[in-house]
């Protein structure tokens, strides 16, 4: 496992370097468009044009890499990222931030494409596990880190877009000066879904929902923290709040919901994120920051594992060989939630003020903890035999689930390699 470590460390300090960039870029958006004046429906519509980028990025990607190969694919795209960056803050319009915004989905899509595939060529079956949640912590933790950026420079400049743009291409190095083998990119394919759904409709509507709440607080968060009153200190210590709150409770809940029906374990999430949402939005004018601070930490903790209890519930009731179609088929289901997420937010703050984006969340919630009781009374529970061990994965691209996916094949071969000794 070290030389393992060892042999990616560069490559993590690019994903680092990525995400410490792209997360600071997401909340300078959302509280640049408000400086601006932009509406808030207006700035809703902006931040969901990434999800419609990212579906087109996940889907030429592939085709992509396959043509021109791994470097060529990020080094095009870290360049190209890097150049949007820029130019956001050179054209300061809403219909050039929409066009900007589907080009840094598209480009994220194609690097972390790049990214998870090298790891996963890296990794072996004895330690993909380990280095699937290590990826998953430096992914989380940069993300938050990046939002405490935001106080090195005042919003209303430009040094925070130059600093975006510097990150991002600080992570093209490990990528282009890299003497390992480039791996092999094969094809995943992907399930309907409608037999995605008549397999398990609680891990779909799981997922959708997932990607609705998500997209939501990704696309409008850092703008509920600007129009609540928060300086940029408040806001970036807002939104890291939230982040990590998400990434320290995914493997406690996992582990949860590998000793309890996984149903029940997202019926409580979606509870918690309904009761989170609630207090934010009808008492968030009366409280403290740091009261706010503790209910976003709060909010994350239940809303960030949603995506995995729901993968790891429709993988409970898949063949092993489904994993890959299923999961990235999931993946898109989320996808679809997190386009639309933005936007009823955006619509919801327009109405009610900057608490009508926690009363969507919450809305979304209760609907969710809704269908869970539902299928609580009438799907079918597993077996705690017949469930596959919690494996965090992000929701990225479809590498990361196939990574996932070997995981649980080698524990599979292991407990049935067990077995026959025994």
């Amino acid at each position: 496992m070290y030389g393992t470590l060892l042999g990616i460390s560069a490559l993590l300090l690019g994903v680092f370097a990525m995400n410490l960039g792209f997360g600071l870029q997401s909340s300078l958006l959302g509280v640049r468009a408000g400086i601006e004046g932009f509406p808030i429906l207006v700035t809703g519509a902006i931040m969901a044009m990434y999800y419609l980028g990212y579906l087109g990025g996940t889907t030429l990607g592939p085709r992509l890499v396959t043509k021109v190969g791994h470097v060529r694919v990020f080094a095009a795209m870290a360049s190209l990222a890097s150049t949007v960056a820029l130019l956001h803050a050179i054209f300061i319009d809403p219909i050039t931030w929409v066009m900007l915004r589907i080009m840094t989905g598209f480009c994220i899509a194609g690097l972390l494409l790049v990214t998870e595939s090298w790891l996963n060529h890296a990794s072996t079956n004895s330690n993909r596990g380990s280095v699937l949640s290590i990826y998953m912590v430096v992914s989380l933790g940069s993300v938050a880190a990046g939002q405490l950026l935001l106080n090195v420079a005042p919003v209303e400049g430009q040094v925070l877009f130059i600093l975006v743009s510097a990150l991002i291409s600080l992570s093209l190095l490990p990528i282009v000066l890299t003497t390992r083998s480039v791996p092999a990119l094969t094809p995943k394919p992907r399930m309907r879904l409608h037999k995605l759904f008549s397999i398990s409709p609680m891990g779909t509507v799981g997922c959708f929902s997932t990607g609705l709440i998500h997209g939501s607080f990704w696309g409008m968060g850092a703008v509920y923290a600007h129009y609540s009153g928060m300086d940029n200190q408040g806001i970036s210590i807002f939104m890291a709040c939230v982040v990590l709150g998400g990434m320290l409770s995914q493997w406690p809940v996992g582990y949860l919901s590998d000793h309890v029906d996984r149903r029940l374990v997202l019926l409580g999430l979606s509870v918690a994120v309904a009761l989170a949402s609630l207090i934010l939005a009808l008492l968030g004018d009366y409280l403290s920051h740091e009261a706010l601070f503790v209910l976003g930490w709060i909010y994350g903790a239940a809303a960030f594992p949603l995506y995995s209890i729901s993968i790891a519930h429709v993988n409970d009731l898949t063949n092993s060989e489904d994993f890959v179609p299923t999961s990235s088929a999931l993946l898109l289901v989320y996808a679809m939630g997190a386009v639309i997420g933005p936007f009823a937010a955006g619509w919801a703050m327009d109405d009610f003020g900057p608490a009508g984006m926690f009363y969507y969340t919450a809305i979304v919630s209760i609907v969710l903890s809704a269908f869970a009781l539902k299928r609580l009374h009438f799907g079918r529970a597993v077996a705690a035999a017949e469930k596959e061990n919690f494996i965090a994965v992000p929701h990225t691209t479809a590498q990361a689930t196939q990574m996932a996916g070997q995981v649980s094949d080698h524990a599979a071969e292991g407990k049935e390699g067990g077995e026959r000794n025994a």
